[in-house]
């Protein structure tokens, strides 16, 4: 599930939180919340398709 949060430095960002609460990913602070709502939906739309580069 994604979440919007404000941060401490009055911005908003937001989480994405596996089934078990562990987070695992989060966002830069935005100045407007839909900035951040934004962000989500670009996520939505990109990561499906976004390749694996392993570089190790």
């Amino acid at each position: 599930m994604f979440e919007i949060l404000k941060a401490n430095t009055g911005g908003f960002f937001w989480r994405l939180k596996a089934n078990n609460g562990e987070t695992l990913c989060h966002s830069e602070v935005y100045t407007a919340k839909q900035s951040a709502q934004n962000g989500i939906e670009a996520v939505k739309r990109v990561a499906p398709n976004a390749p694996v580069y392993d570089r190790t």
